[in-house]
């Protein structure tokens, strides 16, 4: 059991500005402690009217692949139901309905510690809109110690990462091979590194301390501000309106790989909602505009021709899908333009190379040990006799703390 394989769902080009947020931390990071955490999911619908949106919830073992145990193992109350929560946008250009989900919520409550997947749907549960994926944690029975290391001599993989899981309540050597610690680089599940094997054995506590723990630094994340689009941000070039919507002209990037560190302080690929015409800011989630948003790079070499590059971030969780990927026009630049809700983002360019169906997030930027950024550590075990993967302990260590 190995590296994580799941391929989330990714919702249809009407289906905009989905979150799963954390009310509790203020962020993206899809993990919170069993029975005393939720989680807000929500999107908006283009489309706008109300539509009769379905979510049901499944459990996953360690490795992403369907735990098979039933529902009433993991989850107590309605396995499905639709969703209740929602609000026309208001005072906008672009037309939309926002839903919002709370999970758990007075309706269902998960039971076990582990992995989960939300689907969302309209009739059929076997073919949702989309997905998205979370994780429960016990805080109890396992604590988790982190440090965040200069990787030396190691090329991109520049941050190395020893973790300590120690326990008071649990032998962590009663099972063969029942332990499992994941690595995530700032809440991205597409971002990580499975540690499988602990340096040193205890019974109540495991020390992974290999020289191999290795990560990608990557460089700070690029941003934008579309919070007010009657001024342009320090990132913009310009702002017009045509058709009725607004378009923001980003400023061109430029690789940078070449180039030393640089510290510009970023949200860890985040992006948040707000208007500054809206007094409640919890009231953007449906009085914020969408505006094209048209992003350009420049002097991306791709000689061979094999070469994708894409612009991702939270806002489009990771993903590599054609409406993200960059078409060199005319004028010499890589350019796409994305319809995004007005707020705060982060973004970076991901290279695809379809030759070795790889992607690196280094190439146009570089990677760096002394960039900032947050891990969190995923500690599962399989007690004796149990059919599934229990996420018995969380970590997070900042790299500047």
């Amino acid at each position: 059991m190995g590296a994580q394989t799941y391929r989330e769902v990714l919702p249809p080009s009407h289906i905009k500005t989905v979150q799963l947020f954390n009310p509790q931390t203020n962020d993206q990071t899809p993990i919170i402690r069993l029975d005393s955490e939720y989680l807000i999911l929500s999107f908006d619908d283009l489309e706008a009217g109300f539509k009769e949106y379905n979510y049901s919830i499944e459990h996953y073992n360690a490795d992403w692949t369907p735990s098979g145990i039933f529902q009433s193992e993991f989850l107590e109350g309605y396995s499905s139901n639709y969703i209740r929560d929602y609000n026309n946008s208001f005072n906008t250009y672009q037309m939309y309905t926002h839903y919002r989900l709370q999970i758990p919520n007075r309706d269902m409550r998960l039971k076990l510690p582990g992995n989960y997947v939300v689907k969302v749907y309209t009739t059929d549960e076997s073919n949702p809109i989309f997905t998205r994926r979370f994780a429960l944690y016990d805080e109890r029975k396992v604590n988790i110690g982190m440090q965040v290391e200069r990787g030396i001599g190691t090329g991109n993989l520049n941050q190395r990462l020893n973790v300590v899981v120690s326990s008071g309540m649990v032998n962590l050597t009663e099972t063969p091979d029942g332990a499992k610690l994941y690595i995530l680089k700032n809440g991205n599940w597409n971002d990580q590194l499975f540690l499988e094997k602990p340096q040193f054995i205890k019974s109540s506590q495991l020390t992974y301390r290999d020289v191999n723990n290795l990560m990608e630094g990557n460089s700070e994340y690029l941003w934008f501000d579309t919070k007010n689009i009657d001024v342009p941000a320090m990132s913009t070039e310009r702002i017009f309106q045509d058709e009725n919507l607004y378009h923001i002209v980003l400023r061109p990037d430029f690789p940078k790989y070449n180039l030393g560190y640089f510290d510009d302080p970023d949200v860890n690929g985040s992006f948040y909602i707000r208007n500054v015409k809206v007094p409640n800011q919890n009231a953007s989630n449906w009085e914020a505009d969408y505006t094209w948003v048209h992003f350009a790079l420049e002097d991306f070499n791709d000689a061979v021709g094999t070469k994708e590059v894409y612009v991702v971030g939270a806002f489009n969780n990771w993903q590599i899908a054609p409406e993200y990927r960059l078409e060199k026009t005319e004028s010499g630049y890589w350019e796409v333009s994305l319809l995004l809700k007005q707020g705060y983002y982060n973004y970076q360019y991901a290279v695809l190379d379809k030759k070795s169906n790889t992607v690196s997030m280094s190439e146009i930027n570089g990677s760096f040990w002394q960039t900032e950024n947050t891990y969190q550590a995923l500690f599962y075990y399989r007690p004796w006799g149990v059919r599934y993967d229990i996420l018995m302990g969380f970590g997070e260590v900042n790299t500047r703390k």
